[in-house]
């Protein structure tokens, strides 16, 4: 697809990327539902897991519409396909809805544009795997993030009322906020807590984020 003829459909994505918006809005209902279905699955489950991209090969599909109360999501024709890390927004292919329908030659084409991405910093001769996916439906790496984070509140929950646990939350370094000193609440509220990509511990008293697993994606 020829990215001179789109590229004024893509300024409003592209313009919330720079500034560091939330993107959610502009993806699809099933990255918060399904992964991908397996085999013996039930039929009413059957079809609903346009996102295993995303679970195969870790890139997000963007819709670039215009949003409005018939089109909440802003659907359109074209999608942008790009891996999101922390500081950058990669864009793989622009292509449609074609690459979803299995077998076809949109599919096929699609996949090795993929393939070439994810090869991209592997050295010729190499073997590599793509992101293998649980029998749960989701993504092996997202799976090992859970378990790690899992571990984490296994070893830490029972100091979550322990004064001494807490202080050294807040003494590991200044805590800042409009260059004001945010100090220790006399009550601390601790709960389990994600902040985007990263897991950790919110003071609800305070609303400080105290991390302890950045994600772990490559």
């Amino acid at each position: 697809m020829e990215f001179r003829a789109i590229k004024s459909r893509l300024r409003s994505l592209l313009q919330k990327v720079e500034d560091g918006q939330d993107l959610t809005p502009h993806l699809s209902y099933l990255v918060d539902t399904k992964g991908v279905i397996l085999p013996g699955a039930r039929s009413v489950d059957k079809g609903k897991d346009i996102d295993a991209i995303l679970t195969r090969y870790g890139i997000y599909h963007f819709h670039v519409g215009e949003v409005s109360g018939s089109n909440p999501k802003g659907r359109s024709g074209i999608l942008v396909f790009a891996e999101v890390l922390e500081k950058e927004f990669r864009i793989v292919t622009i292509a449609d809805h074609r690459v979803f329908t299995t077998g076809s030659i949109a599919q096929r084409a699609f996949s090795r544009v993929c393939l070439s991405y994810i090869a991209k910093d592997v050295p010729p001769g190499s073997g590599f795997m793509l992101n293998p996916v649980m029998s749960s439906g989701h993504s092996a790496i997202l799976t090992l993030f859970a378990l790690k984070c899992e571990r984490e509140i296994d070893r830490i929950d029972s100091l979550l009322d322990d004064p001494e646990f807490i202080d050294s939350l807040y003494s590991q370094q200044p805590i800042l906020r409009d260059g004001l000193l945010v100090r220790r609440p006399e009550k601390p509220l601790l709960v389990w807590h994600f902040e985007d990509l990263q897991f950790g511990i919110l003071d609800k008293r305070t609303m400080v984020f105290f991390n302890l697993l950045p994600f772990f994606a490559r």
